[in-house]
């Protein structure tokens, strides 16, 4: 009997022993071991992309996350401090406390502005245009040190950067200035720059008269009604006759199809 006894008890202490181990797993497995990993501890993470970058900070600070600025790069899709990247990207399933690194733009790239001194119009138009760049107002005025039709100056200096898009306005040289208070001498000079030259000068065009020379470029000056050199003073106005390519007859015809 004690001999059965005894068996019994080592039997239940086994069994015990077994729902001990098997409570104790339980807890391990529940318990302890999440604690341990932090399972069940995930958390979807935000898309902060497109945003502020001070914005993405305080969202990502706010559910628990570390945001780090990982590289700026330029983009002209987005502002200046926006986020345009993140990684882990969003909405994946990490831990609190997680770092997310940020890719921020820095906004459209800068454009160096080339130097336009020296070129002609249409030249620096072209160059303008190369470089993303737009012209901007054509002014005229003399220059002792650049020849007749270059650029001379322009209203952002070679060098500087500024956006895509910019406007450079150009001054283009009428040549060495005449002299001073006196009338210049305009002929073989196209209309274009005889009217720049009087504007600056302040001598009205009383009136421009056509004269038919197909062996001209159009608009060259042939006469003028007051003589070189005459002082401004005695100028109330000048008369200018001009070139032109269409004959007496088709001038006739423009005037009477106008009328």
């Amino acid at each position: 009997m004690k001999t059965q006894g005894s068996w019994k008890q080592r039997f239940l202490k086994i069994i015990y022993g077994g729902i001990g181990l098997l409570i104790l797993v339980l807890l391990m497995d529940s318990l302890v071991m999440p604690l341990y990993t932090k399972h069940g501890k995930e958390f979807e993470l935000p898309d902060v992309t497109e945003k502020p970058l001070e914005e993405a900070i305080a969202t990502l600070e706010k559910e628990g996350f570390r945001p780090i600025v990982h590289d700026s790069v330029f983009n002209e899709n987005y502002e200046r401090g926006t986020v345009i990247r993140q990684n882990p990207m969003p909405f994946s399933i990490v831990k609190k406390g997680r770092r997310v690194y940020l890719v921020v733009s820095r906004g459209t790239r800068p454009i160096l502005v080339p130097d336009l001194i020296g070129k002609t119009p249409q030249d620096a138009e072209f160059i303008l245009k190369e470089n993303f760049l737009q012209t901007g107002k054509v002014y005229y005025d003399f220059s002792e040190k650049f020849p007749k039709g270059v650029v001379f100056r322009q209203s952002i200096a070679p060098g500087d950067t500024v956006l895509p898009g910019t406007a450079v306005n150009v001054t283009v040289s009428l040549g060495a200035p005449p002299e001073a208070e006196k009338m210049p001498n305009l002929i073989g000079k196209s209309l274009l720059v005889a009217r720049k030259e009087l504007k600056l000068l302040n001598v009205p065009i009383q009136r421009v008269i056509y004269q038919y020379d197909p062996t001209l470029v159009p608009e060259t000056v042939l006469q003028q009604s007051v003589r070189p050199g005459t002082p401004l003073l005695e100028v109330k106005g000048v008369t200018l006759v001009v070139s032109t390519d269409q004959a007496p007859e088709e001038q006739a015809a423009d005037e009477q199809s106008d009328g």
